[in-house]
C-alpha cells in the first residue's frame, strides 16, 4: 500500500512537471520557434527531463529505468511493427487506388548521399540507407522522450495497473501531449483536426500498447526507442514519402491517417494477444 502510494505522488509530479515545462516549449515554439531546432529538441527531451527531475525529487533509482537492451528479439519485434504497420495501410491504400505511390524521394534521400552514394540511387537503396542511418541517428533525439515513457511513466504504471489500463493511460496521455503541436499546424499535414486529432491518437494508443508490452516482457526502455524512432522514420516518414500528397491521402495514411490508426491498433491488440497465448501455453 506504501508502495502504491508513493507511485501515484511520483506520477503526479511527473506530469505536473511535464505539463508545465511542455507549456513553455509550446509557447516558444508558436512563438516562430517552430523552425528552431534547439525547441524542437528540448520538446522532445522534456518527458525524459520530468521523469529524472521526479526520480530526484523522490530519491527513486535512475538506474531501475532499464538501461540494458534485454533480449534482442524484442528490440526486433520494436522495429519491425511500424514496418508491417506501414506495409499493410499504405499497400492497401496503394492496392485500392486510394492513394498513389512514387519512388521520386526516395532515390534522392539525403541519408543515402551521407553514406557516399550519387543521387539518385536505386531504390531499395534509398529505402536502406533511411532503415539504417535514419534509424540510428533518429534514436538519439527519441531517447529523450522514451527515458519518460519508457524508462519511468509506463513501468511505475505496470506496477499498479494491467498492460491493457497502462497502454491507455500512456497512450492518451503520449496523444494529448502532442495536441498542442497538431493544432499550431505543426503535425496533421494539412488535415481537418478532427481527422489528424483522432489518426493521431490511434496510431499512438496503438504504438503504447506494442511498448507496454515489450517493456514489460523486456524490462528495457530500448525497446520503446527502437520502436519510437522506427516509427518516425519508415510509418511517418519513408512511407509517406513514398506516396502522392494529393486528394485525401493524408485523410488515410501518414502520422494522422485514420486507416493508418486502425491498422496500427488493431496490429497491437492482435500482437498482445499472440504473446498472451504463448505465456499460457508455456
Amino acid at each position: 500500500m506504501e508502495e502504491r502510494k508513493d507511485i501515484f505522488k511520483q506520477l503526479i509530479t511527473f506530469l505536473g512537471i511535464t505539463i508545465f515545462i511542455s507549456t513553455g516549449v509550446f509557447i516558444w515554439m508558436f512563438n516562430d520557434g517552430e523552425d528552431n531546432v534547439a525547441v524542437i529538441l528540448l520538446m522532445m527531451c522534456t518527458p525524459g527531463i520530468a521523469a529524472i527531475i521526479t526520480s530526484l525529487v523522490h530519491k527513486d533509482k535512475i538506474s531501475n529505468y532499464g538501461w540494458k537492451p534485454g533480449k534482442i528479439k524484442f528490440l526486433i519485434y520494436a522495429y519491425l511493427f511500424p514496418l508491417a504497420v506501414s506495409i499493410i495501410a499504405y499497400g492497401t491504400a496503394w492496392f485500392l487506388g486510394l492513394t498513389e505511390f512514387t519512388t521520386n524521394q526516395v532515390v534522392n534521400y539525403k541519408w543515402a548521399k551521407m553514406l557516399g552514394f550519387e543521387l539518385p540511387v536505386p531504390f531499395i537503396v534509398g529505402v536502406l540507407s533511411k532503415m539504417t542511418l535514419g534509424f540510428l541517428l533518429t534514436c538519439l533525439p527519441v531517447l529523450g522522450e522514451e527515458i519518460g515513457w519508457s524508462g519511468f511513466l509506463t513501468p511505475k504504471l505496470l506496477k499498479i495497473f494491467s498492460v491493457p489500463v497502462t497502454s491507455l493511460i500512456v497512450g492518451l496521455f503520449w496523444s494529448v501531449w502532442h495536441f498542442p503541436a497538431i493544432f499550431g499546424g505543426f503535425y496533421g499535414q494539412g488535415t481537418p483536426l478532427w481527422v489528424a486529432l483522432s489518426g493521431f491518437t490511434l496510431v499512438i494508443t496503438g504504438y503504447s500498447f506494442i511498448r507496454t508490452m515489450l517493456i514489460e516482457k523486456s524490462r528495457s526502455l530500448w525497446t520503446g526507442v527502437v520502436l519510437h524512432a522506427s516509427g518516425n522514420i519508415i510509418l511517418m516518414g519513408m512511407f509517406w514519402e513514398m506516396t502522392v500528397h494529393k486528394g485525401f491521402a493524408a485523410y488515410i495514411v501518414s502520422e494522422t491517417g485514420i486507416l493508418t490508426g486502425i491498422v496500427c491498433l488493431i496490429s497491437a491488440l492482435i500482437f498482445i494477444r499472440i504473446q498472451s497465448r504463448k505465456e499460457i501455453c508455456s
